[in-house]
């Protein structure tokens, strides 16, 4: 170029021009000299490539990263540090970036040994002075230790949620200052509802000296655990246990504790059942013992019963040498003597059946006769109790294919149900059924006592199920079980006016 003054153009120095140049490009190396040391120095990897993907500068941030130096990767597809089904979304990405001109997100890397990380990566589009589009480049940064953590923290957060156990915080005090909805829940409360109250609302008065106790043990030892009645909103009480943890807070001073609790009513009841029916096994027990007692007794008592009858027959001999009245007044007493010997044989016969084990033999049975022998056992019981019992037996036929003693069993125990049933009654009666209607068998046991509400009746025949003080809840239940066994059916239902009638149907064998 030339210069022009007063119209006339003077050539300009070509020493001017060279120098111009010349800082120029000086300062230019100098940018880039400046600009690599920038970028070397980033501690997070930055990777820069042309349009195609292909690596064009790879930091040492990069290097560290991913286990290349750059020697090996310039000019190579940036896709090597992606997994191999990955490589066709690393080019949309880059798709996205030329359209948009940049992206975010987080996705799976691949160094060069093999191991798989998670980055958060930007992708950013490179254009030249005109704004021409010249390449990409991209900031990596490992966040596999933080995602790793979020995860576990998600995870902790969501059980904590979903946790059979309820979590609470409170402060030194006793207040709620934090509440999870599953405690709350257990409560019959809102979370926000507890909040600020003190923890003595969620215990009945009787379980907070109990409560007080554990409290000074997770003061005196960091955490104890106790198992005491809860108090829920409505006023209902639940057997819970808990575990209390003391916290701290920044500095290491005593803030308050943690509380976990489980709702442990079942595990209870079920622990309080079992008492129970240990007890009433061992009470099984007895009576199988007292039972094999009975029928040794039963046996002694035989012998000075066939004396008395012996006696009795040497006596009546005797007397008929006597013809005057006191001979027959005498012979008539020595009569009842051995009458009531022999009915004493009866009875102990009939005891000792129905205590001895039993082989399971069927035969043929008449129902009628069952019954009756079922209610002379209980002759002595009846005696006891001032009650009455009737009998209206069928004038059929009803036989059963049945085991006797077990038969017998089930009509002792709904007599004997009967007969505790009236006991504190004004009236005091019973009547025992027999009936056939086609080919089944039917036996009715009615009583005049209080009755048993709708539950009950349907817990009737569940073992150890009992409306008395004094019961066992075995009688019934070993009835079912006996009549089923049998292919029968027993149930209950009310007496008109009052009481109770147990019965059973058997099909007829004839």
């Amino acid at each position: 170029m030339n210069e022009r003054v007063e119209g006339i153009e003077l050539p300009r120095p070509r020493s001017a021009e060279t120098q111009a140049a010349k800082w120029q490009r000086a300062r230019s190396r100098t940018d880039a000299h400046y600009q690599s040391q920038l970028l070397d120095s980033v501690q997070e990897s930055l990777i820069g490539t042309n349009l195609e993907g292909e690596v064009t500068y790879w930091g040492r941030g990069a290097e560290q990263l991913y286990g290349y130096s750059a020697e090996e990767v310039i000019g190579k597809s940036v896709t090597f540090i992606v997994q191999p089904d990955e490589e066709h979304v690393e080019r949309e990405r880059m798709r996205q970036v030329f359209e948009t001109g940049s992206w975010k997100g987080v996705y799976q890397q691949r160094r060069k040994d093999g191991t798989i990380f998670w980055a958060s990566t930007i992708i950013s589009l490179v254009t030249d002075e005109s704004g021409k589009p010249t390449g990409f480049i991209g900031i990596d940064i490992d966040i596999t230790d933080q995602k790793r953590a979020r995860e576990e923290l998600d995870q902790l957060n969501l059980a904590i949620e979903n946790a059979m156990q309820g979590i609470s915080r409170l402060d030194r005090e006793g207040r709620f200052v934090m509440v999870k909805p599953q405690y709350a829940q257990m409560l019959g409360y809102r979370p926000e509802e507890l909040l600020g109250q003190s923890w003595t609302v969620t215990v009945p008065a009787d379980s907070e000296p109990l409560a007080r106790e554990g409290y000074e043990a997770m003061l005196r030892d960091g955490r104890t655990t106790l198992e005491c009645g809860a108090l829920r909103k409505d006023g209902s009480v639940f057997f819970k246990q808990l575990l209390l943890v003391k916290s701290y807070d920044e500095l290491g001073r005593h803030d308050g504790h943690y509380c976990f609790m489980s709702d442990v009513t079942k595990r209870k009841q079920a622990e309080i059942q079992l008492r129970e029916k240990e007890s009433q096994l061992a009470h099984i027990s007895r009576l199988s013992t007292m039972g094999e007692l009975v029928a040794g007794i039963a046996h002694e008592i035989n012998q000075p019963l066939y004396s008395i009858a012996n006696f009795a027959a040497v006596a009546e001999k005797k007397l008929e040498a006597f013809d005057d009245q006191l001979g027959e007044s005498l012979r008539e007493l020595n009569q009842l003597i051995a009458q009531q010997a022999v009915h004493a044989g009866e009875i102990i016969k009939r005891l000792r059946a129905f205590v001895g084990k039993t082989d399971g033999v069927r035969s043929p049975l008449d129902m009628n006769a069952v019954v009756r022998d079922a209610v002379a056992i209980l002759a002595p019981l009846v005696h006891s109790t001032n009650a009455s019992i009737g009998l209206e037996l069928s004038s059929s036929p009803v036989v059963v294919h049945a085991d006797r003693v077990q038969l017998e069993q089930v009509v002792v125990n709904l007599v004997r149900n009967a007969l505790e049933a009236v006991a504190d009654r004004e009236l005091r009666s019973i009547t025992v059924r027999t009936s056939l209607a086609g080919s089944t068998v039917q036996v009715a046991v009615e009583d005049t006592g209080t009755g048993v509400s709708k539950d009950e009746k349907e817990k009737l025949f569940d073992a150890f199920f009992t409306s008395k003080s004094t019961g066992l809840g075995m009688g019934l239940s070993v009835s079912r079980t006996i009549i089923e066994a049998h292919g029968g059916r027993i149930w209950a239902t009310d007496r008109p006016g009052g009481g109770l009638i147990l019965q059973f149907t058997m099909m007829s064998s004839l």
